[in-house]
């Protein structure tokens, strides 16, 4: 399984579904995920000891079809509603067995919204 490092930018209060696909490193192809779990974290120190400066954090929706691969992750208007900034995220998922693994970590961007 490959692992996903990818930037994330959202403009505060935004609620649009963050969509990935689990995919084998080697091949490409989708990893059925049927029975898996995933949870997305914002915080905003990048290696936190502590829950002390999580943002928020959102479960993982699996595609209706598991053998996709996908999940969404959809933040609420409330969840983005912070300070502007450059944040952090991980995902873990844990499998059908119970065993969890981080599977991103990278950098989560709130920008300035216009509209109020």
């Amino acid at each position: 399984m490959s692992e996903i490092l990818k930037t994330i930018k959202m403009y505060r209060g935004d609620s649009y579904p963050i969509v990935i696909t689990i995919s084998d490193s080697s091949t490409g192809s989708a990893i059925d995920i049927t029975g898996y779990s995933f949870k997305l974290t914002v915080n905003s120190d990048q290696n936190p000891t502590s829950t002390a400066n999580q943002q928020f954090t959102v479960d993982g929706v699996l595609d209706a079809d598991p053998t996709t691969g996908k999940v969404s992750f959809t933040p609420t208007t409330t969840d983005t509603d912070i300070t502007p900034g450059n944040y952090f995220y991980d995902i873990e998922m844990t499998d059908a067995s119970g065993n969890v693994k981080t599977i991103a970590k990278s950098s989560f961007t709130i920008s300035q919204d216009i509209t109020k």
